[in-house]
This record gives C-alpha cells, sequence and structure tokens, in this order.
C-alpha cells in the first residue's frame, strides 16, 4: 500500500519541468529506494546533482511488529529515509510488499532449510521484490528509471543488452547478490555508487551534511536484524536435535540443536574440544552434521559442485562455449560466497528436465523468463579447491568484471578429505593385487 497516495509521484516534481529538462537534456525521472542508510542517500544525491529529477520511496519488507521483536526495516530506519529526502529537497512515498515478500522470498527460504540446504534470501529480494515488484510499482507511478545503493555497475552493449559489471570497490561488490535480476529490470536501473569506494561515499555524505553519514552498515538478513539466527528460524522450520559426527572417524562427538541452525563452514560449538569444530555438511536423511577439527581441514574444501536448474543468464541466453547440444566448456570465474575472491573454473552445460531449485516464487515482470533462464545443469570444476560449498547457495560465474549468471547449488562434490580415502584405499587395493573400484567418498554424493 502506498502512503501519502494522493500525491502522485509525478506531481512531486516541479512545475517547471519542461524548463528543467532542456537545461538537463538527459535527465530522467529517478525513483531510488530510499533504505535510511547512507548509501541510498548518497545515491539519491548524486542524480539529483546530476539533474534527475528524484523523489525517494522506503519499501517497507517485513512487519517486525508482528513476528514480536520490532526489528528489521523498522522506524528508525524509516524515519531516517524521511529525514535524507527531506534535507535533498526530494519527494518522500512509503510502499509496502510485506505480502509479496513472504509469498516469493521468505516461504522459499523456509522451504530450502527444510530441505536442508542453505538458501540465499538476498538474491530472491532483489530478483523479486527490488526489481520486479518495486520497479513496476514506481514505472505506474511515472519514474522511467529506478536506483539503488548497490554496488555494482551496469553497461549497455552494441546490441541493446545491459551487463551487470562487479564494482569498483571489491570490498563493498554486491553483483554476487544481484545476479538472478532480469534483464528488463536491468535496462531501467542504475546504480550510482559502482564506481565509488565506500570511504568516498561516506565523505560525500559527511560533506552534504546527511546525518547517516557515520550510520552503521545494515548486516545480515533484514527480517533477522540484531538476533540470534538459530532462534530466529526455530520459530518457523521445526527443529529436531541430532548428532554431531566426526568426519574422520564416525563416532558421535555431541549434540546439536537442528539442522537449520548451521551452515557447512560454520564453527560447531562444542565445549571442552582441545581444537575448534567446523560443520562440513548436514545429513538431511539421518538428521546428523558432520564437523572436522580446525578451519584449514581438507574435508571444508571440494574441487566441484553441481549447480541447477533453472540457470538465469543475465545476457538472456548462455555464453557461446555452451550452445548448442553437444555442448562445450566455459572456462570463466566463479564465487560461492559473498564477497569471496573469484577461482577460475571450467563449467559445462547438461540438459536436464525443466525443474529444479529457484531462487523464488513467480511474482513481478516475468515476461524474459523463458529468454534468461535455461534448463540445463551446470557442472563446474575449479582450479584451486572452493572452501565452505553449501547446497541451496549460489554459484555466480564471472568473466573477469562481467556477472554472467547464476543457479543454485545443488550438490557438492567430494571433498578434498574424500579424495584423500579413496587414494588410500586405491593403494590398499593395490598392495593386495585388486582392481580398484571408483568411490564418492564417505557420505558424498556423486555429481557427474
Amino acid at each position: 500500500m502506498l502512503r501519502n497516495a494522493t500525491h502522485r509521484l509525478p506531481h512531486l516534481l516541479p512545475r517547471h519541468r519542461a524548463a528543467h529538462r532542456a537545461r538537463c537534456r538527459h535527465a530522467s525521472t529517478v525513483a531510488v529506494g530510499v533504505s535510511g542508510g547512507v548509501d541510498s542517500a548518497v545515491a539519491a544525491m548524486m542524480l539529483k546533482r546530476q539533474g534527475h529529477d528524484v523523489v525517494g520511496v522506503h519499501m517497507s519488507n517485513w512487519d517486525g511488529e508482528e513476528d514480536g521483536l520490532g526489528v528489521g526495516c523498522n522506524e528508525e530506519d524509516r524515519e531516517d529515509a524521511r529525514r535524507v529526502c527531506a534535507h535533498l529537497g526530494i519527494g518522500f512515498h512509503e510502499v509496502s510488499f510485506q505480502r509479496e515478500y513472504w509469498h516469493e522470498v521468505f516461504e522459499p527460504f523456509l522451504q530450502g532449510y527444510r530441505e536442508g540446504g542453505t538458501p540465499n534470501p538476498d538474491m530472491g529480494c532483489n530478483r523479486h521484490i527490488k526489481f520486479a515488484h518495486f520497479t513496476e510499482h514506481t514505472r505506474r507511478l511515472g519514474a522511467e528509471l529506478v536506483a539503488t545503493g548497490h554496488y555494482a555497475r551496469l553497461r549497455r552493449t552494441a546490441d541493446g543488452r545491459v551487463q551487470l559489471l562487479a564494482a569498483v570497490d571489491p570490498g563493498k561488490d554486491q553483483s554476487y547478490a544481484l545476479a538472478a535480476v532480469r534483464q528488463s529490470a536491468l535496462a531501467r536501473a542504475l546504480f550510482p555508487l559502482g564506481e565509488l569506494p565506500k570511504a568516498q561515499v561516506r565523505a560525500l555524505a559527511a560533506e552534504a551534511g546527511l546525518h547517516v553519514a557515520g550510520k552503521r552498515d545494515s548486516t545480515g538478513i533484514c527480517f533477522v536484524g540484531r538476533r540470534n539466527f538459530g532462534d530466529f528460524i526455530e520459530g518457523y522450520v521445526e527443529q529436531e536435535p541430532g548428532d554431531f559426527v566426526c568426519v574422520e572417524r564416525g563416532e558421535v562427538l555431541g549434540r546439536h540443536r537442528g539442522l537449520a541452525r548451521y551452515t557447512p563452514g560454520q564453527r560447531a560449538r562444542l565445549g571442552g574440544r582441545a581444537q575448534p569444530l567446523y560443520i562440513v555438511r548436514k545429513e538431511p536423511a539421518t538428521n546428523s552434521i558432520v564437523v572436522c577439527e580446525g578451519a584449514d581441514h581438507p574435508a571444508l574444501l571440494c574441487r566441484e559442485l553441481r549447480a541447477g536448474p533453472p540457470t538465469h543468464w543475465i545476457a538472456g541466453e548462455p555464453p557461446a562455449p555452451l550452445h548448442g547440444a553437444a555442448g562445450g566448456v566455459l572456462r570463466c570465474e566463479a564465487r560461492v560466497r559473498y564477497q569471496q575472491p573469484l577461482v577460475r573454473c571450467e563449467v559445462r552445460a547438461a540438459a536436464t528436465a525443466a525443474g529444479g531449485v529457484r531462487f523464488g516464487g513467480a511474482g513481478g515482470d516475468e515476461t524474459d523468463e523463458a529468454a534468461g533462464s535455461s534448463s540445463a545443469e551446470l557442472h563446474a570444476t575449479f582450479a584451486q579447491p572452493m572452501p565452505h560449498v553449501a547446497e541451496g547457495q549460489a554459484l555466480v560465474l564471472y568473466d573477469g568484471e562481467v556477472c554472467l549468471g547464476t543457479a543454485a547449488i545443488v550438490a557438492r562434490g567430494p571433498s578434498l578429505h574424500d579424495e584423500q580415502l579413496l587414494q588410500q584405499r586405491q593403494q590398499q587395493q593395490q598392495l593386495r593385487g585388486q582392481p580398484s573400484q571408483p568411490s564418492t567418498g564417505r557420505g558424498e554424493a556423486a555429481i557427474q
């Protein structure tokens, strides 16, 4: 529901718009998603200084009062967003997408945890809410373009398509979380901060007298806020205690409080241990969690994974090497976590029946869904071992600074620990004069 609905966005623009546009030939009507933080504030300020007709729109996607804790996109953020717009002299609107967020982002997020995965709600929020419902809402109000405070860049190619590029500041780059946004939405988007380092953004805010210049960045999932994630998820996904199992000896080391509380690579806090334990994988079939000793244990690393379908390609189609029934090898770079260093990899596509893990529901503008997604499953092999691969997270592919697309991870390959066990087994068989047999290691599914 749009608050201040009697003031349609075009009516918030200056009466002298025609003269204003004459002075600023390339000016556009831009709706900026103002969150109440410094990034969106500076994005709005930059666009206004460039001569655009700017209005701020604050989204409310989660009802903090209803879940009893009053956190998330709360009153403080709303008031900060309103003050920023007043300071900049631009219009201010509020809109709620709580229902859409629940059905298209949060419910798929919960289902992913019920299935033993570790889904990423930020990608679903960007795809379905910020760059679908929000974009369409502002278009109906008269905005030609939509801008946010994301750290990423856009580049239009000769054929009219839009490429998504990593931000100049690698420590703030958010192209990973934007990798599932549709081509049609990117064509109407602006990311003013993509060329700036975070320190400069704060300096610009301070210089302009914006009260949010020193405001702390929000971290984690917005609907969780400043609370324990395990306690939060337990309120929505029924949890059953189970065993922590040693990856090397198979012995039970303790009890966990439910699979959804943990993700691969996370520290498992069991007292009385000489070395800290880390999560290797979750095994829903037995409700157990396999752990290892030490953050550098080979069980935390793997050389390959399987992702999709569907696979979302930002260009609207797969890169040239993956075209055709036979399929080739795409040599590119990849990451499986936000801001993780890129790792060189080789990707092969295998046609499968349509279906598989999705990023969320089917809301918003779906006109380019068929063109931008494929039913091909991706098999990625990395040039160096990849840490902390988790089912449900996103594999995002890059060609240098250009983000190519993404697919949800459905299985990881054998860990380095599994490979070591296999080598030992084969050596023992050779010493006994027995033929060696392939194996995928303990508890690991083959990805070929």
